[in-house]
């Protein structure tokens, strides 16, 4: 998740193209930097409620959004941080009953320089999450890492609902040789749904995660890099049960030039249910991602594929096995100061194992969209947006369709203040 660099500071994960949009998101070498910013919009929305036509519901709304800002940076002998936290404002011109206020809060620690003084070139990463908002997204809007790593967010699109979410994770490399490394990683997250509009009482479905990975990491020449990870996760909806996953894969980064990247793992995952509907199974999953980076001056891309075993929060709780394509582009035209920016998502989701009891209350859904726009900087103080985005899922529970369309048009004014 999250892509680009502030400094080396690193992106806070999710952040929308590299961070590329944000006025408050600078290069700093060394120091402390508060950065407060302001961003305010107007956008037509086809469907504020994320819900199918419906006959009597107007889905459609003008809505005027402000998003106050601060972000901290820092930069010290030891540690770099890169946090963020911003309030979400929103009105409804139709439906005023809809108008929020939510949040959004993020953070990126590298203690890389601390640790390596216990051993020289110890790598340490922490990152932190948390999103209260009433619409659940179903894509990351301009992901810029090829990471995939939330699960919560894999095209699978709710209808209009209060949510919580929070992701917790930290990376760490420890070399044992000059060519040799033991790596690991945690996360741990949660969704959790509120009051909603449409929705149907249950038919959300609060859960939570963990996944821990361990292995080695060998660099087999200057641009190679071989890994070797056992990967384990626990996802658990409650008193609708649990399932979890044991597995492994072997991962190879390349770097063909300076400015273009590879990163693949390839594996297997055993997959083991327990709901309370059904009788505990187990079945064998493919798990693996592939992602192409190109970054220089002008063009920042990314191309991305992931495979995997991610839950199910709506309708019944389950295991999906999920496909997730994703393409993400910024570039400088040759207007000085005009930025393009785009990106394309596709997902797909099937029941996957024996969680259900008949197919009857099978669950699938299959999720495209897109995002477009121009982004002219004033100066470095000041970006004026206009974008288009599209998104349709189609989902399919006990034999019934849902299909949810939804078409944007937003202007925007971001200024920042230092």
């Amino acid at each position: 998740m999250g892509g680009g660099a502030a400094g080396g500071l690193g992106s806070i994960p999710g952040t929308a193209f590299g961070g590329a949009t944000d006025p408050g998101m600078l290069q700093l070498q060394e120091g402390f930097r508060i950065i407060p910013s302001i961003m305010v919009g107007e956008r037509y929305d086809s469907n504020v409620f994320y819900a199918p036509k419906t006959p009597g519901l107007n889905r459609e709304d003008f809505v005027t959004t402000t998003v106050p800002q601060v972000r901290g940076l820092y930069v010290g002998s030891l540690v770099s941080v890169n946090a963020m936290a911003s309030a979400v404002g929103e009105y409804y011109a139709k439906n005023t009953a809809l108008s929020y206020v939510g949040t959004n809060t993020g953070a990126i620690v590298d203690a890389s320089k601390l640790v390596s003084q216990l051993r020289e070139g110890t790598r340490l990463t922490v990152f932190d999450t948390y999103s209260y908002t009433p619409q659940p997204p179903a894509f990351l809007t301009g992901d810029l890492s090829g990471q995939g790593t939330n699960p919560f967010v894999r095209g699978f699109q709710t209808g209009r609902a209060n949510m919580q979410s929070n992701v917790f994770g930290a990376n760490l490399s420890v070399p044992i040789t000059q060519v040799v490394s033991v790596i690991g990683g945690y996360t741990n997250g949660f969704i959790k749904f509120g009051s909603s509009e449409l929705q149907q009482p249950g038919s959300l479905l609060d859960t939570t995660y963990v996944t821990y990975t361990a292995g080695l990491s060998m660099m087999a020449s200057r641009r190679d890099t071989v890994t070797l990870n056992a990967v384990n996760s626990e996802y658990n909806s409650g008193a609708q049960g649990s399932f979890a996953t044991r597995g492994g894969t072997v991962g190879w980064t390349h770097l063909f030039t300076p400015n273009v990247s590879m990163l693949s793992a390839a594996g297997v995952q055993q997959v083991e249910s327990n709901f309370s509907r059904a009788p505990s199974a187990t079945s064998i999953a493919p798990l693996g991602r592939l992602a192409l980076l190109w970054k220089d001056d002008t063009t920042t891309m990314t191309v991305a594929y992931n495979i995997g075993v991610t839950p199910s929060y709506q309708f019944q709780s389950q295991p999906l096995l999920t496909h997730v394509a994703s393409v993400s582009l910024t570039q400088q035209t040759a207007i000085p100061d005009l930025l393009g920016i785009a990106s394309a998502n596709y997902g797909r989701g099937d029941e996957f194992g024996s969680a259900s009891t008949s197919t009857a209350s099978s669950l699938s859904y299959v999720a495209w969209g897109g995002t477009g726009g121009l982004m002219y900087r004033f100066t470095p103080k000041t970006f004026l947006g206009l974008t288009y985005s599209y998104s349709n899922n189609d989902q399919s529970f006990g034999g019934q369709s849902f299909r949810i369309d939804r078409q944007v048009v937003q202007m925007s004014l971001s200024q920042a203040f230092y």
